[in-house]
């Protein structure tokens, strides 16, 4: 507990939790990060899934650039997220399921984007499943976050 109450009394944290823009500020960046980085997520496992056939899915490749410069925005934002009420939020559910979620999306993709882009547009029905789970790992991820602010 003590490391918990050191983080709330950081500089970060009390920035978050004590000023009158910190927050919203860290909870936008939060918000910007979560977008790119499903949004790219979800663009590939839809094209895999078999909408837009007319694209090859090497063409996503450059996007996987995109989504980790907004897992790293998320990673940094979440941070100071945490630092704001981390003695709370180590405690919660919602929270530790939401940060397993995410992290298992992550593998997910990166799994899918090493299956389908390196093989020039091939799209097994393994290709298939792993992106279905990829999708409801994300979507699961998601509900959870929105779910943390509830279970306390």
């Amino acid at each position: 507990m003590e490391t918990l109450y050191w983080l709330e009394d950081s500089v970060v944290g009390m920035t978050v939790s004590s000023t009158e823009w910190g927050y919203p500020i860290i909870l936008s960046l939060h918000a910007v990060g979560m977008a790119i980085l499903v949004g790219v997520a979800l663009m590939l496992i839809v094209r895999v899934l078999g909408y837009a056939p007319a694209i090859p899915v090497t063409a996503m490749a450059p996007y996987g650039r995109v989504a980790l410069g907004g897992f790293v925005l998320n990673l940094a934002s979440g941070a100071a997220l945490f630092c704001g009420n981390a003695s709370e939020l180590f405690f919660n559910w919602a929270f530790r399921i939401k940060i397993l979620l995410v992290f298992a999306g992550m593998a997910l993709t990166w799994r899918l984007i090493r299956a389908c882009i390196r093989r020039a547009d091939e799209i097994a029905p393994a290709h298939r499943r792993l992106a279905g789970v990829a999708a409801a790992t994300w979507v699961a991820a998601i509900i959870s976050g929105r779910l943390i602010g509830y279970l306390s």
